[in-house]
């Protein structure tokens, strides 16, 4: 295939602001595209992505999930170093069989049976904050909603005092925002996570001191925790923390702002769903799920050589393994630039798959639900105010970082 008109890189101004053209190109046209800046290559096609994330014994995390572009843009050459648990790092970027211990030590309170148990204190959490919200008759649906509960619901299972949950949101907003045209996190995110980091290794380390009464299962289960052939210390434990913190802070609010800007879109769609949100509400956040997942791509590294969706690749290189263009792939999903709020869908791929999917994929439905239903119920016409909007440019997530709603 002839390449000279056209040009894909995922760190590219184009791609962290208008990507889905470009998706749609590579799934029809390129569907493993040449990536040599980068020693690497990207699929794009929803069942290469899915059989990629599959993959547990070829691939290494040990340059992280979302790469960085200095970082790639050397070759390793043959396979790459192993990432080093001594100290132990966040669960998201180590290996097999590290990863699965620490996280086998990490998901008891994040499996679905307690979980669903947490449904009347996050109703009534998100029930309050719109009682909040509504009365002043206007209020972003990100910052001052979404982010508010999701960081609180997750703040809640780790223990850290709901007292911290605006900070928290803040800080995570500037680690995640990036400068126009510039991709990686900027000096501000650098030190929004440092400041965040020392906020978790404080917290853990009063919880240490039996200063926090409260109990914790998760945190005073890897105080316990042997998962790593020795007794973690606070600043292993906090990494921990800060990973599910973020994770549970940054990504849902994009969902629930960009669905509901869907189904504003769509007056009938709101309706259907509006009419009984009990009911449709959860088939409603699956599809916002699917269309507006803000992640782009996570990456895996090789192992040794061998052929990914039919290209031969060797030890060493990249895969940037595209999710966000696996979920508008018409090979797997009827008209997939349709936003339908009751679409049936066998397989989804926004969480990941394999042995690092989303940990915290049973609170984010949940949470979605809940606030999707809790909304509706409130503010089945809601209008949004476009003009004061604003969408985040990003290497990583894309998504509306600020989206004004106004109670009707």
């Amino acid at each position: 295939m002839q390449m000279q008109d056209f040009t894909y890189d995922p760190f590219s101004t184009e791609a962290m602001t208008n990507p889905l053209p470009l998706y749609r190109q590579l799934r029809d046209r390129f569907p493993v595209y040449p990536l040599p800046q980068y020693d690497g290559y990207a699929v794009s096609r929803f069942q290469d992505v899915w059989d990629t994330f599959l993959d547990r014994d070829h691939f290494s995390e040990a340059e992280g999930q979302v790469f960085m572009k200095d970082a790639v843009s050397r070759s390793w050459g043959g396979p790459p170093p192993t990432n080093s648990v001594d100290p132990v790092g966040p669960f998201l970027f180590i290996e097999a069989p590290h990863h699965m211990n620490l996280r086998r030590a990490l998901h008891g309170p994040l499996l679905q049976a307690p979980i669903l148990r947490m449904e009347p204190f996050i109703r009534e959490l998100t029930r309050r904050k719109l009682d909040e919200l509504c009365e002043r008759g206007r209020f972003d649906v990100n910052s001052e909603f979404a982010s508010q509960v999701s960081s609180a619901a997750i703040c809640h299972i780790c223990g850290v005092p709901a007292s911290e949950v605006p900070g928290i949101v803040q800080l995570v907003n500037k680690a995640m925002a990036r400068e126009p045209g510039q991709p990686g996190i900027t000096e501000n995110g650098f030190a929004a996570m440092a400041e965040l980091r020392a906020l978790m290794i404080d917290f853990v380390r009063l919880r240490r001191e039996g200063k926090l009464s409260e109990p914790c299962q998760l945190v005073d289960g890897l105080f316990a925790s042997d998962a790593m052939g020795h007794a973690l210390s606070d600043e292993e434990i906090a990494d921990q923390v800060m990973s599910l913190v973020v994770g549970g802070t940054e990504s849902l609010p994009k969902v629930i702002s960009g669905g509901l800007l869907e189904l504003w879109n769509r007056p009938d769609q709101r309706a259907a769903v509006a009419a009984d949100p009990a009911a449709r509400a959860a088939s409603a956040v699956e599809e916002m799920i699917r269309y507006c997942a803000p992640a782009q791509w996570f990456g895996r590294t090789l192992k040794c050589d061998l052929p990914v969706a039919g290209q031969p690749m060797r030890a060493g290189q990249r895969v940037f393994v595209l999710v966000a263009s696996a979920n508008r792939d018409e090979r797997e999903f009827e008209d997939p630039d349709d936003f339908r709020w009751d679409r049936k869908m066998k397989r989804v791929v926004a969480f990941g798959i394999g042995p690092h999917f989303c940990i915290g994929i049973h609170l984010a439905r949940l949470e979605a639900r809940i606030m999707v239903e809790e909304l509706l119920k409130r503010v089945p016409n809601y209008e949004l105010d476009l003009n004061d909007a604003e969408k985040s440019i990003s290497e990583f997530q894309i998504g509306w970082t600020k989206l004004p709603l106004v109670v009707t």
